[in-house]
């Protein structure tokens, strides 16, 4: 019985595979080759029938074109990505089952698959590039994912950036980021803000300095006081003159203009800065505080109480972003600073759950609080964490809702489950403390009487 269980038991051995034999024979040695490829002054010796895994040379071979005849097809490389190790790759990925792709190496791989066709190793250049994006690599990657037509890379990029534009930041980040790509990012209602509107301003001037002077090469914490004096310089030489409306600056105007200056212009301190930087015009400034200006004044005089409704399009173009990183587990208690229309808002993290509670007589505040018995306020909250490369572990949003609170009532808003406990986590806020004003078809305001 034993020698029969012996003789019947397989013993695994590994034995040379076929598509290394291939690679080795066909690819790299070049037996029986049919056709040469010359490209960028190198040769291959390959063959046709593998060549036609390719829809570059599947379409010249099975046609009417000349090369479908020819021992020797000399190659145009219309594109600057490829290069000689590229074209390597992409050939030899026609003889194996697997292709191992180098991150540094991606790009130019990508180019040369998208030229030759191969589908294949498209993909694999894409699923490469997502898991590995970070700070060193994804504005190339945004740009390559454009070019080339990877829809799903470009999101995961333009994903990355949102979540850590403002987590994160990085001089060379901000030098590699382009006018149009910033513009996105900072329209955007997704943008993780640490902490209020004032940084993602304090962000731009020092991205706008790094753009005007590309060979700076300080640190990031040298960045905003060399930003500070550089602009400080061209204000001499234009005294009433914003920044912004210099030919210099002319060409930033589409991503300040994205700027919430309503939650900028709230507070004091951060209104002062504005007001000497002098980067945005008064004109700009001037409709602003006009807006707050009958904001406030519904809220004080007309018994606006907040939103009513969920008006999504209003909230993610005109709420309040801000947020908190909190670096190890505890407790923790903030407000995030400025005039919210008489709500005093005091946010509390502990035991997993984000609270909120609306101050109004317990607790000293800086600025005036509204007596009235309930408000609303309509907004997200959001929980991300974040390894040290940036990438997403996990994430949970409530989604847009109403919230109505009475006189120092307060709600959890948020339970965080132990798989988002992983620190430093990053809770992010967007808000709307009174309603949008209604408009007739003409666009003059009508006044809100919702109570």
């Amino acid at each position: 019985d034993e020698q029969e269980r012996l003789l019947n038991t397989p013993r695994r051995k590994k034995l040379k595979s076929t598509s290394k034999y291939i690679y080795q024979t066909l690819f790299l040695n070049g037996e029986n080759s049919d056709i040469k490829i010359c490209a960028l002054g190198e040769e291959w010796s390959l063959h046709k029938i593998y060549l036609c895994q390719s829809g570059y040379f599947s379409s010249m071979f099975s046609g009417s074109w000349k090369e479908s005849s020819m021992n020797t097809i000399e190659l145009e490389i219309p594109d600057q990505n490829i290069d000689v190790e590229a074209l390597q790759v992409a050939f030899g990925s026609l003889y194996r089952d697997d292709v191992l792709i180098k991150p540094s190496r991606v790009l130019a791989l990508l180019a040369a698959a998208c030229m030759l066709q191969l589908d294949g190793l498209i993909q694999q250049c894409g699923e490469t590039m997502k898991e590995t994006i970070n700070v060193k690599t994804v504005c190339g990657y945004y740009t390559s994912a454009g070019t080339y037509g990877l829809d799903s890379v470009k999101k995961k990029c333009l994903e990355w950036l949102l979540n850590n534009l403002m987590t994160h930041q990085s001089v060379d980040l901000f030098k590699e980021l382009s006018i149009n790509l910033m513009k996105q990012l900072i329209c955007s209602s997704n943008l993780f803000v640490m902490q209020v509107e004032m940084d993602v301003y304090t962000a731009l001037k020092k991205w706008m300095f790094l753009q005007l002077v590309p060979s700076w090469n300080g640190s990031l914490k040298q960045l905003l006081p060399e930003a500070d004096t550089w602009f400080s310089k061209h204000r001499k030489d234009f005294e009433d003159i914003a920044f912004l409306e210099i030919d210099q600056g002319k060409a930033f105007i589409p991503v300040f203009r994205h700027l919430r200056l309503q939650y900028i212009i709230s507070d004091l301190a951060s209104a002062r800065i504005i007001e000497r930087d002098a980067l945005i015009p008064s004109e700009w400034l001037a409709s602003v505080y006009k807006q707050q200006w009958f904001a406030m004044l519904r809220a004080e005089q007309d018994s606006d109480t907040g939103p009513q409704e969920i008006n999504k399009e209003e909230l993610e173009g005109n709420s309040m972003r801000c947020g908190r990183k909190l670096a190890k587990d505890g407790e923790y208690c903030w407000r995030w600073t400025g005039f919210n229309f008489g709500f005093d808002l005091l946010v509390t993290y502990t035991n997993r759950y984000i609270i909120f509670k609306r101050n109004t007589l317990n607790q000293p505040c800086s600025g005036s609080v509204s007596l009235q018995p309930r408000r609303n306020i309509a907004g997200r909250r959001r929980g991300a964490s974040l390894d040290s490369s940036g990438k997403l572990i996990c994430s949970r949003t409530t989604g847009y809702q109403i919230l109505t609170l009475e006189k120092d009532q307060e709600q959890v808003v948020m339970n965080l489950d132990s798989r988002l406990l992983i620190f430093p986590l990053f809770i992010c806020c967007n808000f709307l403390y009174v309603s949008p004003e209604k408009k007739t078809e003409n666009g003059s305001q009508l006044e809100n009487t919702e109570n």
